[in-house]
């Protein structure tokens, strides 16, 4: 794995059929590599983009001397009218697949069914989901699967009452419903997000993130992460570490301790 150039150039100088096993087996070890080290709390993805369909800075940026926390609310859910152009767009001139349309999942979750738009991606027999709640997925479903978890909805009618139902109650709470374990920290499923972030002087106050990042329950809140967003509005970019929503009174605590041991 410390010199993966050599070995794909090696690749090469072998027979196609042996060069297709060999890689898949390659991308597999891959990505149990990257599950792992993302359950560890120890995978780096370097600066990661948070994108959004709206994305608001919410009120004054709480500031530490130079440190300051932004909050933002990110809205990443797809409105029904912005859903239908969607696929009006895809099946234009006839160009759409026979099962690009609106579906709804076979089974309920908490006496709720959830619902999508499908339609086919970069390859025959793969399609891109699009959620009321998050948008477009990164995964393309195969064909096989959104017919195995999925029903088309022939009738617009109870499609766009469905869709707007979820948009509507993916606003209020995660995909667990009201009594999620997490509570309001948990953001599973959730249209809208409250992202924290902490941008400006950094290093002086490294050790008091940490710190409270090391109490933290859950592994994933435990890791660093370097993020870039940048508000819908008025396109103002920030840089900065992305702070777990369930650590920001921790970390204001300790940036307000360190601030007045400074000034001492």
């Amino acid at each position: 794995m410390h010199d993966v150039g050599r070995f794909l150039n090696r690749l090469l100088g072998l027979p196609p059929e042996i060069q297709n096993r060999l890689f898949e087996l390659f991308v597999s070890i891959l990505e149990l590599l990257i599950q792992s080290a993302h359950v560890e709390g120890h995978f780096d993805s370097g600066i990661v983009d948070m994108k959004a369909n709206i994305i608001e800075q919410q009120g004054t940026p709480k500031s530490g001397a130079s440190t300051v926390l932004f909050t933002f609310t990110l809205d990443r859910g797809i409105t029904w009218e912005s859903a239908s152009v969607l696929l009006e767009e895809k099946q234009k001139d006839g160009l759409g697949s026979p099962n690009d349309g609106f579906f709804e999942s076979k089974r309920e979750r908490l006496r709720r069914r959830h619902f999508l738009l499908a339609f086919e991606g970069s390859a025959s027999g793969l399609y891109k989901i699009v959620r009321p709640t998050i948008g477009e997925a990164l995964r393309e479903m195969p064909l096989a699967e959104l017919k195995n978890k999925y029903r088309r909805i022939l009738e617009l009618e109870k499609a766009r009452s469905g869709w707007e139902d979820e948009y509507e109650v993916s606003s209020k709470q995660c995909i667990h419903g009201p009594k999620c374990k997490m509570g309001s920290f948990c953001t599973v499923g959730s249209r809208l997000q409250v992202v924290n972030i902490l941008g400006g002087l950094i290093l002086p106050v490294w050790g008091t993130i940490e710190r409270a990042l090391a109490k933290q329950a859950r592994q994933s809140h435990k890791r660093l992460r370097v993020v870039r967003i940048e508000t819908t509005i008025e396109n103002q970019r920030i840089v900065g570490l992305l702070i777990p929503n369930a650590a920001v009174e921790s970390i204001l605590q300790g940036l307000i301790l360190s601030y007045s041991r400074a000034c001492r």
